[in-house]
């Protein structure tokens, strides 16, 4: 069976005839695993959109094909693995990982070859034949495509390590011929890689073909310029002089790579560690605040303009926490980022699994919230909740927030208050940031501290005026804002950071040209080589002085990493620059001796990462480079985070980073897919404004999706309440919809204009829809756009044809067996037996309607259990097949309630649907909900209360509608639905 080139599988001498590619892709899986497979593993594997019978009884048939193609033999099936007997086949990739084995445990070092080592070589050569499985690829399967992928690149690794050895064995035992065969097949796995250009041109000279040499060396010139836009190293110009002057002094045959020299004179200063200058007072005020943490917990605010040292006097605070026993969780947020959705929270409870204990410390809090949690980040020993598709899962908004505060007071708790740190907030996602306002109106009996720092003009906290406000009439939040330094605190940092007394001259020198500002004073005192000269113009030419302080394989490793932005990791950038493992590991070195770069050692076992010392330095760099190279590197950015290199990024952010790098690649057609997808998983999470901003990208980027993106967007819309938008988005889709799509979308304008009042053209569209539909398909649909017209005949005054619709609608929800339909009829009945006082049989409606839809939602839970293989695992966390129905249910519910005088009751009934409508994002009937609860909370004496939900009524209505300064009286007077 050959699976080093294209796929190839014979069965005594024929090929193999199977019609199905998934049985030659089970083939190639389970050769080159080369270990028994569970029948699970492989469903999901091959079938990842498939339900859990549906793909089982796709492995089956496709077992039972592959097993007759190749006549019973090689394949060992049982009830609950499959295997491929290695005495029954003959794989070429196999017995190329065999011979590079013998080769490698022969026991000397890898850069000699004993004749057994290079028969075993050679074997491993002639074994190639091109590319793994080269062609060959699954429509429909994600998982195998990466897989494949993934063993793709594995051996062209494993390949160019074989190659390499041989050219060098070739080359020092005088095998020009071989020798230079292999150097080229080791360029054409590789043809950036520097060191294999060298090894090539030294062999052709030392085999007497001095202009063949050269004329490789132009070729790399050309193949540099081409694909990075840099020049060779030093070391290959040089080399390429000396084949020129006709002599080969230097390394040995078989060993001709030339270390790059340093660039730049002078090592670079060393500074002692820098304390605190200037910020007594402050420091001192938040050690004091947070001391003061007790059942409360607190807001620490640190804010300045950049560069005033907001991170310094942060990490202070921190290590003083971490030095008194306590817990430190810290996070950044990132230029560029702030539509990766929740992306520094996920960074806060991952830093927080990585220390001990972690597990622990999860089984304080609710099994449910842990649960949810599992839709941004996985939690150990926690299944992973179901991951919402196109609508909106019912776990909304504020069942993630609530559990997200809950777990990072979790993980922050010890024998004194823990540390929630967030840096640079300004720059973060509107998630993120609505998130922090929730956690900071929630410190009451949370003996938790969350410092905050952000650019003055930046700060946003959730709605500031107002949580701010509050917590600070109630003690519980601290303020810090810095201001700039003195003369007297410059030279006592000039004298801190240099470990010696600064000459006043050059203390006047630096208080002039920095005016105060810390980081201004810090950079320049980092000059390898200071002097009494002027400084070149400012902050921006001394960050150009130091970066040019590296050597060449820095620079270009530092030009690749600016592209992927404030911090990065190896594997990326790597893929990006172009250059080797080797040389980015040097490269990175370099920089971090320099104070450009920080290495940051992971907490968890993960990978190691990297962070400019400041964002300025990433600014400069990457400012320097021309749009061709930003291109360039931008373009080999998105391909590594779409590769195996951006497996570990998870598909919240790898999406949205994908989306960055191929705009500004200038590739529209990925970039608009990226963002689809990026908008599909903002949207599983709630966080409708980062889907929007994804949605319209694709759109506006060319996406031939439009359809389904436009519906999408009126979706999205309509919960934010920008009813507007939503109808241009849906009329769109409806005039590009193929046959068959415009019921839906009909259905959807015809509720958008419902919710504006606008009833005679609300009921134009819903009777349009039917129409598509036909009399006799789709009840349960049917039954739907009917009670939705029963809804707008209530309120636009004609109970009758209300009550009519209701029970036709109840009627077709009974024949289609559609429990969701049968209980938002129920729901409209029940309308319209409280709008003519019959308060029992509103009450039954009612009733049953919330039933029917808990019924439907306990139903789907179970067999989402079952076909997750955690039979019971869903028990006491069922939520409504249909929140939308449940609510308004609640709602009405708690109307009736109030009628009949049971107002205790009936605010009980209006917070959980209040908490099911935050959930789902629904603005409009979110204001509602609030000035219901605020008229029952006045009704019984408590205006306080009264107010506040209010407040949040008239907010949110002002915000529904889409057409700003115009009063929509139909918005505002929504009480029942």
């Amino acid at each position: 069976m050959r699976l080093l080139g294209p796929v190839t599988v014979e069965v005594d001498g024929s090929p193999l005839a199977v019609d199905t590619r998934k049985a030659v892709a089970l083939l190639a899986y389970l050769a080159v695993t080369a270990r028994p497979a569970s029948r699970a593993s492989v469903a999901a594997l091959l079938w990842p959109e498939s339900g859990d019978e549906e793909a089982r009884g796709a492995l089956r048939r496709t077992l039972s094909v592959l097993n007759a193609g190749v006549g019973g033999r090689g394949l060992a099936i049982d009830r609950t693995s499959v295997v491929l007997r290695d005495d029954e086949v003959d794989v070429d990739l196999r017995r190329f990982r065999a011979a590079l084995a013998r080769a490698r445990d022969h026991g000397h070092p890898t850069d000699h070859a004993c004749p057994t080592c290079l028969a075993a070589l050679e074997e491993a050569a002639t074994l190639d034949r091109g590319e793994f499985m080269a062609g060959f690829a699954l429509r429909d399967s994600e998982p195998f495509d990466d897989w494949q992928a993934e063993e793709a690149e594995a051996l062209r690794r494993e390949l160019a390590g074989v190659l390499e050895r041989l050219a060098r064995a070739r080359t020092a035992a005088g095998a020009w011929e071989s020798a230079i065969v292999a150097c080229r097949r080791w360029l054409e796995l590789d043809g950036l890689h520097e060191p294999a250009h060298r090894l090539l041109m030294a062999t052709l000279a030392r085999a007497g073909e001095p202009a063949a040499a050269l004329q490789q060396y132009r070729e790399c010139v050309r193949i540099l310029d081409r694909e990075l836009g840099v020049p060779p190293l030093a070391g290959t110009t040089q080399l390429a002089e000396e084949i020129r002057e006709g002599r080969m002094a230097g390394p040995p045959p078989g060993l001709p790579a030339i270390a790059a020299p340093a660039k730049g004179a002078g090592a670079p200063v060393v500074f002692a560690p820098i304390p605190l200058v200037g910020r007594e007072a402050e420091i001192a005020a938040l050690v004091q605040a947070h001391r003061a943490v007790g059942p409360d917990g607190r807001l620490l605010l640190i804010v300045g303009e950049a560069g005033i040292g907001k991170t310094r006097l942060a990490t202070s605070l921190a290590d003083i926490v971490r030095s008194a026993g306590g817990v430190v969780l810290a996070a950044r947020a990132y230029p560029g980022e702030a539509s990766i959705a929740f992306a520094p929270i996920i960074e806060l409870v991952r830093v927080g699994l990585g220390r001990s204990g972690a597990v622990e410390r999860l089984r304080t809090v609710r099994p449910d919230l842990l649960r949810e949690a599992t839709r941004l980040v996985p939690l150990p020993e926690v299944p992973a909740a179901p991951v919402a598709g196109s609508s909106l899962d019912p776990y909304g908004q504020a069942r993630l927030f609530e559990a997200l505060a809950d777990i990072l007071v979790a993980l922050t708790t010890g024998s004194i208050a823990g540390l929630v740190w967030l840096d640079d907030v300004g720059w973060a996602d509107p998630s993120t940031i609505e998130f922090i306002g929730y956690l900071a109106r929630r410190l009451r009996d949370r003996p938790v501290v969350v410092l905050v720092t952000s650019r003055s003009e930046e700060l946003v906290v959730g709605d500031q005026e107002r949580v701010l406000g509050a917590l600070d009439r109630e003690g519980l939040v601290v303020r810090v804002e810095l201001g700039r330094m003195d003369r007297a605190d410059v030279a006592a940092l000039a004298t801190a950071a240099l470990g010696s007394q600064v000459e006043p001259g050059r203390v006047d020198s630096l208080f002039e040209r920095s005016e105060g500002l810390p980081l201004y004073v810090i950079e320049a005192l980092a000059v390898p080589a200071p002097s009494d000269d002027p400084i070149p113009g400012g902050v921006v030419a001394l960050l150009r002085a130091r970066l040019d302080s590296v050597g060449e394989v820095a620079a270009q490793v530092l030009s690749a990493a600016a592209v992927v932005g404030r911090s990065f990791d190896l594997e990326i950038v790597r893929a990006a620059s172009g250059r080797t493992d080797e040389e980015s590991v040097d490269g990175l070195d370099e920089a971090v001796r320099r104070g450009l770069v920080r290495e940051i050692a992971p907490e968890d076992g993960g990978d190691i990462r990297y962070d400019f010392t400041h964002g300025r330095l990433r600014d400069v760099a990457y400012g320097r480079l021309s749009l061709a190279r930003r291109r360039l590197l931008h373009a080999r950015v998105a391909e590594a985070l779409d590769g195996p290199g951006g497996s570990g990024v998870s598909g919240i952010d790898r999406w949205s980073l994908i989306a960055h790098h191929e705009t500004l690649a200038g590739r529209s057609a990925r970039a608009a897919e990226a963002h689809r997808r990026a908008g599909d998983h903002a949207r599983s999470v709630f966080s409708n404004a980062e889907a929007r901003e994804h949605l319209e990208a694709a759109l506006a980027l060319g996406s031939p999706a439009t359809v389904e993106l436009h519906a999408a967007l009126g979706e999205v819309l309509m919960l934010l309440g920008d009813y507007d938008g939503a109808l241009g988005h849906l009329e769109a889709a409806e005039a590009l919809a193929a046959p068959g799509e415009e019921a839906a979308i009909e259905h959807r304008i015809g509720l958008v204009l419902a919710r504006r009042g606008d009833w005679a053209r609300a009921e134009r569209h819903l009777v349009a829809a039917l129409d598509l539909l036909g009399p006799d398909l789709q009840p349960g649909i049917r039954s739907r756009i009917l009670v939705d017209r029963s809804a707008i005949a209530h309120r636009a005054g004609d109970p009758v044809r209300a009550e009519t619709l209701a029970e036709e609608s109840l009627t077709l929800a009974e024949v289609a067996a559609d429990p969701v339909a049968m209980a938002r009829a129920e729901d409209l009945l029940g309308i319209v037996a409280r709008s003519r006082g019959d308060l029992v049989a509103a009450r039954g409606h009612l009733e049953r309607a919330i039933a029917g839809i808990d019924a439907a939602g306990a139903a789907a839970a179970a067999r989402a259990a079952r076909a997750a293989g955690r039979l019971g695992a869903a028990a006491g966390s069922e939520a409504p097949a249909d929140p939308d129905v449940r609510i308004a249910a609640l709602n009405t519910l708690a109307l009736v309630c109030a009628d009949a005088g049971d107002r205790d009751r009936a605010i009980e009934l209006l917070r959980e649907a209040l908490v099911l409508c935050e959930r789902q994002g629904d603005r409009h009937r979110q204001a509602a909900l609030e000035n219901n609860l605020a008229d029952l909370l006045q009704a019984l004496g408590r205006p306080g209360e009264a107010m506040e939900h209010l407040k949040r009524a008239v907010m949110l209505f002002s915000e529904v509608g889409g057409r700003p300064g115009e009063l929509e009286p139909e918005i505002w007077k929504l009480v029942e639905w």
